[in-house]
């Protein structure tokens, strides 16, 4: 029985090329497939209301560019991930700034926006950044950002003691226009400050210096003047959420060009802001001796009549005032004066550094703080600085961190002085004396008057008597003279009259100076302050009466 001869075809099947194609073609549409998808990020999210996977789209400028693919909740249970697919060309979208939020209908203080996902359901919506392209990770904003990150203009923040009305999208105002907008608003949990991220669109952001101050222009400002009653407001808009304006207070310098981020105190209103207008001071401890009545808050400090800062405190007000009140003279009542540099031009850290600097050599020439009057009518003071030739020598001392500055006594303290002083000289002369000793003269005077007429009518008769013509004639002459010297004597004569008048006249003054050290004992400030003449408490007689 013969044997078969079975061999293998080395031939290739035309079977197999069906398969083969297929399989290459299934694989280079994977590949294209692969090479052709956009990149994969991953976006967290608060909550995935309004994010469905497969359905929900990724949009910037209202354009298609993604898709979410799955949406899983986060390991800790407190957000969920979102795994979206862009399209290639988005790839250079993705900068580290680049923000994302889902759009979905809103009702807020900003007023009615998402309408039109209504119909056509939530979307992601992307704001490109200008930063560096690559990223893959992202934190979804909770609600649609005021300024988009791309959008020109300057960023700055605003810091205020006492919290306000302004809220995220209060208005930012230049001269009653709209130019900006309130980003975000906090509290600092450090120093219980409230502090604002504002925005000003370009080409507005030009108008904020070094020299430019923000104020709350929310609600209505009411003030009555001499000329009627006066009420203020912005708009309506600012009445019902709040507003913030800026402007260059009236009387300073242009300032230099800020950049983002630059802070900048926001004062409580326009008002407040004329009162101390400038960020930038160094705080000086003044000590005096006499009265501070009429020195209140926020009074100026002037050095020869320009203003150079502010008064802050008066008397012991803070609890710090405890510190330095120990380490210098208790007998003295402490004022505390913020020099603000800002008055003089420049309104920075550098140049309140500067000035503080310079004060220890001009304390060497003689400058001193003092008070004096800046209305007569009201009786309000403020600090005066000035340079003093003849102020006794002192230093710039450095108690506890603030620095003290000499005082010296102010002008009207020192006219009281020396009037104070002119009549304690006047009072320790012994004018009762002198009054008793001149009437008592004048006593005499009128005795010796009184003998040296008897003696002139003795020697009248003398002459007159026939005796006489048997003397010589010498002593006629002598007895002539006698006559003469003693009818100076007379009631008519000048010599009398001048010693009288003389007399009269300094017990005149002598009893005008007791009345004027009696005037001076039950009102001191009567040599400044005249007063009026008090009536006389004795009823006078009825003219004709007994």
């Amino acid at each position: 029985m013969a044997e078969a001869d079975v061999r293998q075809s080395r031939r290739f099947s035309a079977v197999w090329i069906v398969p083969i194609a297929a399989l290459l073609i299934g694989a280079w549409t994977l590949v294209q497939n692969y090479l052709s998808q956009g990149p994969q990020i991953y976006i967290t999210f608060a909550t995935a209301e309004g994010l469905v996977a497969g359905e929900t789209q990724v949009k910037t400028l209202d354009v298609q560019i993604g898709v979410v693919e799955n949406v899983e909740l986060a390991d800790d249970f407190s957000s969920v991930t979102a795994m979206v697919r862009l399209r290639p060309k988005a790839a250079s979208l993705l900068t580290d700034d680049a923000q994302f939020w889902v759009v979905r209908p809103r009702v807020g203080s900003q007023g009615i926006s998402g309408l039109s996902t209504i119909l056509s359901g939530a979307y992601i919506q992307l704001a490109p950044g200008a930063g560096v392209a690559g990223k893959r990770r992202y934190r979804g904003l909770d609600e649609m950002p005021l300024t988009p990150p791309s959008t020109p203009g300057l960023q700055v923040q605003l810091l205020a003691d006492n919290a306000s009305s302004l809220s995220a999208g209060s208005p930012v105002l230049y001269n009653g226009y709209r130019v900006g907008r309130i980003e975000e608003s906090s509290l600092d949990p450090d120093t219980g400050q409230s502090r604002y991220t504002a925005f000003i669109d370009e080409p507005y952001d030009g108008f904020v210096t070094t020299a430019t101050r923000f104020w709350n222009a929310s609600g209505i400002a009411m003030s009555v003047a001499a000329d009627g009653f006066s009420v203020r407001t912005q708009s309506l808009e600012t009445l019902l959420t709040g507003g913030v304006t800026f402007g260059t207070p009236e009387g300073a310098r242009s300032g230099q060009v800020v950049q983002d981020g630059a802070l900048f105190f926001l004062f409580n209103d326009e008002a407040s802001l004329s009162s101390n207008p400038y960020l930038h001071a160094n705080s000086f401890l003044l000590q005096f001796d006499s009265s501070i009545r009429g020195l209140e808050v926020g009074a100026p400090v002037e050095y020869r009549g320009m203003r150079i800062g502010t008064v802050m405190d008066v008397g012991l007000q803070d609890v710090q005032w405890d510190v330095l009140w120990k380490e210098s003279s208790s007998n003295q009542i402490p004022v505390l004066v913020d020099i603000e540099p800002g008055w003089l031009g420049e309104d920075s850290a550098a140049a309140a550094d500067a000035f503080t600097n310079s004060l220890g050599d001009a304390v060497d020439q003689g400058l001193r703080a003092s008070l004096a009057m800046g209305n007569l009518l009201t009786g309000g003071l403020y600090v005066s600085l000035d340079f003093y030739a003849d102020a006794a020598p002192a230093k710039l001392v450095d108690l506890d961190g603030t620095w003290e500055l000499p005082t010296i006594a102010s002008g009207l303290d020192q006219i009281e002085h020396k009037v104070a002083k002119f009549l304690s000289k006047l009072q320790s002369l012994p004018l009762d004396e002198t009054l008793d000793i001149t009437n008592s003269a004048l006593r005499e005077t009128q005795a010796t008057v009184v003998e040296a007429k008897a003696a002139m009518g003795a020697l009248t008769a003398l002459l007159a008597s026939p005796d006489v013509a048997d003397l010589s004639p010498e002593l006629v002459a002598t007895l002539g003279q006698a006559q003469t010297v003693l009818a100076s004597f007379g009631p008519q004569a000048a010599l009398q009259e001048q010693m009288v008048d003389s007399l009269r006249r300094l017990n005149q003054v002598i009893t005008n100076a007791n009345e004027v050290l009696d005037t001076y004992d039950e009102k001191p400030n009567a040599f400044i302050f005249p007063s009026k003449k008090r009536p006389d408490v004795v009823p006078r007689a009825a003219p004709g009466g007994e």
